[in-house]
């Protein structure tokens, strides 16, 4: 008897057992209902709460791919089951989210004038385009094509800078950022999907970046010359009059040419020359004021010699008509 009544405890003690077991597996597989539908309502306010946005509305008005992306999520999740919603829906849902926020700070940055801020909305761009990489790895946004329309805004915006870069570099006069510019636009204009564009910037940025290299390597002949001239005109030993003021013409000539390459390309480099003009209009000055006093000695010896001449050729004439004057009194005679 007591044999049977262990066995029968036992047999209990294992169908508990057996019970507990099984209903913790159904409560790890089976998702609490409540939880995912309190989850899902919290990302149908997170989408919809972007509709009462003001500046999203604009972002939305410009960029109808964001406004379908954000449509399109919105289905999806309303489309599911409470129970179907996941912490991975939630993630991927956050991301877009996160986006379309990245991409309003990304276009308010754009709207500006400078080509600075023009550079750091680039900068977002490319943080957007690797978040939109990560979109991709949810298969639910990827089977309803939403990382495709986010790819399309992000192109348009692409080409919207390529064209708003190419138009500064038409209007800046300094030839190193109008290079800069160009290659700035040739770059958005690829990421963009217009290729033609591209490589017609590219073209402009080459062939500018060749002609400013070679002008600033012929400024830097010319600045080298000029030193070497101003040098000669300063502690010049020649003895031939007036070699020096030649030299300070030279390194003047030098220098011009210099000067008006850098102004060319409007190149920073122009301030740091223009100041050593002081220093030639010095040596240039010293050197005419040295040459007129040589010539002035030069005048005034030339004068007294002509006077000396003409003295003696005064002397020479009045000797000359006594004589005559003498012959004549003989044959009168």
């Amino acid at each position: 008897m007591m044999r049977k009544g262990s066995a029968g405890t036992a047999a209990v003690t294992a169908g508990v057992a057996v019970v507990m077991i099984l209903l913790l597996l159904l409560m790890v597989h089976i998702p609490s209902v409540s939880c995912s539908d309190e989850l899902k309502r919290v990302l149908l306010r997170s989408i919809i709460s972007m509709d009462e946005d003001n500046n999203k509305a604009e972002l939305f008005s410009n960029y109808g791919e964001l406004a379908l992306a954000k449509a399109k999520t919105q289905a999806v999740i309303q489309s599911m089951p409470g129970y179907e919603v996941s912490t991975e829906t939630g993630n991927w849902v956050n991301l877009l989210i996160e986006i379309i926020n990245e991409f309003e700070a990304m276009t308010m940055l754009s709207s500006s004038e400078e080509p600075s801020a023009h550079i750091s909305a680039l900068d977002k761009a490319e943080a957007i385009n690797h978040s939109i990489y990560r979109l991709r790895g949810y298969e639910t946004p990827e089977r309803n094509g939403i990382p495709l329309l986010l790819e399309l805004a992000l192109k348009r915006f692409y080409r919207q800078e390529g064209l708003f870069f190419q138009t500064i570099a038409a209007r800046t006069g300094e030839t190193r950022l109008k290079i800069e510019y160009e290659y700035i636009s040739a770059a958005t204009y690829k990421l963009g999907g217009m290729p033609g564009d591209a490589t017609r910037m590219e073209f402009e940025a080459r062939r500018d970046e060749h002609i400013y290299r070679r002008d600033m390597k012929r400024a830097g002949e010319y600045m080298r010359s000029y030193g070497q001239h101003l040098q000669q005109a300063r502690y010049s030993r020649s003895a031939l009059f007036g070699a020096p003021f030649m030299e300070i013409i030279k390194a003047r000539d030098s220098f011009e040419h210099a000067k008006a390459l850098y102004a060319k390309h409007e190149d920073e480099e122009l301030e740091r020359v223009k100041v050593q003009e002081a220093e030639i209009e010095a040596v240039y000055r010293r050197l005419m004021l040295d040459t007129l006093k040589v010539v002035a000695l030069y005048l005034v010896a030339l004068s007294f010699i002509t006077a000396i001449l003409w003295m003696d050729f005064a002397r020479w004439h009045d000797e000359l008509e006594d004589t005559l004057l003498g012959k004549e009194l003989v044959y009168d005679g």
